[in-house]
């Protein structure tokens, strides 16, 4: 394909964990026709229809169920595009945020900009290619961490980890009961998720830097005004949540807290070493109050595990090394950052804890809460959709 794959189509082929796109033939030309391009494998999968490209200025613009195509000149240069071994060009990570930037609302920006920053990627395969996925997951679930990310020989870019979830099953097993019908156990299995462990996309810095460069462009302020509400680099879609449930303003839906910050590297004291196995600890999102040199931290508690060679973040030996120097250490799940009621006593639990005011939420910074908490908190497969 000649045209430079961008925006929607571009977030798509970036989500998509390197072990996938292997799997994948490559594309044919678009000289064979749009139709044929549109029933290759790759496209009906992942990319799907219409795919969104660049145009050059003057050129033709194409609005179909099968393209679309769009002028965007920062998107276009060599500086702006890869190519692919799926035959194809695509935009960077950067400028495929900001061509996204005119189709999605200004929050599945900022969720799309904390993925492509974040350790974390969001894809399902298809039932297909799980199959092939199952083959490997043994190799991949035995790997360590330094070993998570690095290459070998076959390999064009570092594989990405998969996260599964525990699930219980009914077994038959050989026995029968006294019915004379087969006896069954309840078994604890892991399934993979749509969740993925990789390395950030992007930089943090970087994406702060080109948001003040294209800021004067068209979309621009937008893309800019998203950028302003990325403030640290989360480990999944939950931690997104739960820091811009606590960190936004209140009239923006969130807590408001202030002094924030994301997976912030805590040196352990001797004792604390002792307890948790290891000399720092990273907390989830870790709240300030500097007036009294107190912090409190919040854990993300998720209901998967990340297979044997990656570091279980939640465990007890580490809060518990946390306690013991002093810190306030907030378990929070899903269910209780989606229920208001929960959100607001842990708000009020930190306000305590930090001698910080609590001021109580008007109706309309409820109602704007709740919004907030719908898009934070939504199917993150859904984004750019």
């Amino acid at each position: 394909m000649d045209e430079i794959v961008c925006a929607n189509t571009a977030f798509r082929y970036w989500r998509c964990p390197p072990q996938v796109r292997d799997l994948y033939p490559r594309l044919p030309n678009s000289e064979d026709g749009w139709r044929a391009l549109s029933q290759a494998p790759f496209v009906t999968d992942v990319l799907k229809t219409p795919i969104i490209t660049t145009t050059l200025p003057g050129g033709v613009n194409y609005h179909s169920g099968l393209r679309t195509t769009i002028h965007c000149d920062d998107a276009s240069g060599l500086d702006s595009t890869l190519e692919t071994a799926m035959n194809f060009r695509v935009t960077n990570p950067l400028a495929t945020l900001f061509t996204m930037a005119r189709f999605v609302s200004l929050t599945d920006l900022v969720l799309a900009m904390y993925e492509f920053c974040g350790w974390f990627s969001v894809f399902e395969p298809t039932a297909a290619a799980e199959v092939e996925l199952d083959k490997a997951k043994d190799a991949a679930e035995n790997a360590t961490t330094e070993s998570l990310f690095d290459l070998d020989e076959s390999q064009d870019e570092p594989q990405w980890k998969r996260v599964y979830a525990r699930i219980k099953v009914k077994e038959q097993v050989n026995a029968k009961g006294t019915n004379g019908q087969k006896k069954t156990n309840e078994v604890t299995r892991l399934k993979g998720t749509s969740l993925w462990m990789r390395k950030p996309l992007i930089e943090l810095h970087e994406l702060h830097e080109y948001a003040s460069k294209i800021k004067k462009r068209k979309w621009g302020t937008k893309f800019y005004n998203a950028a302003q509400l990325v403030t640290g680099i989360a480990a999944s879609p939950l931690e997104v949540a739960g820091i811009l449930l606590l960190s936004l303003p209140r009239s923006r839906g969130g807590a408001g807290f202030r002094n924030v910050y994301v997976n912030d590297l805590t040196p352990l004291t001797a004792s604390a070493q002792s307890i948790a196995g290891q000399k720092v600890c990273y907390g989830d999102i870790v709240i300030v109050n500097p007036t009294i040199m107190k912090a409190g931290i919040v854990e993300i508690q998720g209901e998967v595990i990340h297979g044997s060679g990656a570091v279980l973040d939640h465990d007890a030996k580490r809060m518990t090394a946390l306690q013991s120097m002093g810190y306030d250490v907030f378990l929070v799940t899903h269910d209780m950052l989606n229920d208001a009621e929960q959100l607001d006593a842990i708000v009020r639990s930190l306000c305590s804890r930090l001698e910080l005011r609590y001021r109580c939420k008007t109706r309309a910074q409820k109602t704007t809460e709740m919004e907030l908490r719908a898009n934070v908190l939504c199917n993150w497969l859904e984004i750019g959709r």
